[in-house]
């Protein structure tokens, strides 16, 4: 990140106290701006005493892809004027940050959807052939999305115990998925959708290998059982050479809240630590309500293709979809100031 910091009508003392906190400043949008190229995002500082005010003023300016955000701070502490203005450019890059994955995430969507489409007729000639490996070599490389969706579903269910870790593969669900859709292709175009016919058939794979475990002893673990965030349960069993095989896209606080709605804590979890702890919050919502939460704000789905694969009325799933909304919003407040000291207090509170 590039950076410019200006000084006026402030004495030597305060000078040498404001480049500690423009110090801390740099570092803090570093950290919350380390997903854009560094060369494309420029922080300006305006450090100002008032001296007929006796107060001190902090404007910022950040320019990032797409945006020119600023915000101010006017105090008569100077740290509490750079709090203010921290605080305000923070939310207003978190807007930012939602609305540019909410644009990918849509995008990313309504590609799926077309290639789909564009798939169809060429799909059909090599069934009609009976050409199935060229059916299938000619799918596979859509799936992604499904398997991100299959990939996420069986770790929601190895963090309820429900399935062991490392048990079932997402590769192997969504290529047997896809077999399926070669002997049925027919009766799928009929019904007229094959990415939904897909996605129906995912879960019920995965649904009939719960089963399986369960009829073989697999006890579940309560749902109200702390999961730590290194446990094992958190571990796939995936092909990295697979076709569907996409890198995991760790989830941060942002991802599921809307935009400006929260900030990154300073004492952060690393990456892992916490899109594993977001995970966690989420296996603990009932499947139907969690599936309807995840596929429309993670998945991009609309409200109305959740109803049609979960059979239920839309009225239903929007109500669903804001009460996980609200379940993971009162977690980010109870988590994320200091999720590392609620995570130890809940482990002793277990141990106890």
């Amino acid at each position: 990140m590039q950076y410019h910091v200006t000084y006026r009508d402030i004495n030597p003392a305060d000078k040498k106290l404001a480049e500690r906190y423009v110090a801390k400043l740099i570092e803090r949008f570093e950290k919350l701006t380390k997903k854009f190229d560094p060369d494309l995002v420029h922080l300006r500082v305006v450090v100002e005493g008032i001296e007929k005010k006796k107060r001190y003023f902090v404007q910022l300016t950040l320019s990032v892809p797409q945006a020119v955000l600023s915000a101010r701070g006017e105090h008569k502490q100077m740290k509490t004027a750079f709090k203010m203005a921290r605080e305000k450019l923070e939310k207003e890059l978190a807007r930012h940050l939602a609305e540019l994955r909410g644009e990918h995430i849509y995008k990313r969507r309504q590609h799926y959807v077309q290639e789909m489409a564009k798939a169809l007729p060429e799909l059909a000639v090599d069934k009609q052939a009976d050409l199935k490996e060229r059916f299938l070599d000619r799918l596979r490389p859509l799936l992604r999305d499904l398997y991100r969706m299959a990939r996420r579903e069986i770790l929601f269910h190895q963090l309820t115990g429900e399935l062991p870790p490392e048990y079932l593969d997402p590769s192997e669900v969504v290529d047997e998925a896809v077999l399926w859709a070669y002997e049925h292709y027919d009766q799928i175009v009929a019904m007229g959708d094959l990415a939904h016919a897909l996605h129906k058939k995912i879960v019920e794979i995965i649904r009939r290998e719960i089963a399986k475990v369960r009829e073989e002893g697999h006890v579940a673990i309560p749902i109200e059982d702390t999961v730590p965030l290194d446990d094992v349960r958190y571990k796939l069993k995936e092909d990295f050479e697979s076709p569907y095989f996409v890198e995991f896209e760790r989830l941060r606080w942002e991802d599921v809240l809307p935009a400006g709605e929260v900030v990154e804590p300073e004492e952060e979890l690393s990456a892992e630590e916490l899109s594993n702890l977001i995970m966690r919050e989420l296996s603990r919502v009932p499947e139907e309500k969690r599936q309807a939460f995840v596929w429309h704000v993670l998945d991009g789905l609309s409200v109305t293709e959740i109803a049609k694969l979960q059979g239920r009325d839309e009225e239903e799933v929007e109500k669903d979809i804001e009460e996980v909304r609200a379940y993971i919003r009162s977690r980010w407040q109870a988590l994320a100031a200091k999720p590392k000291e609620v995570e130890e207090e809940t482990e002793k509170q277990m141990g106890a």
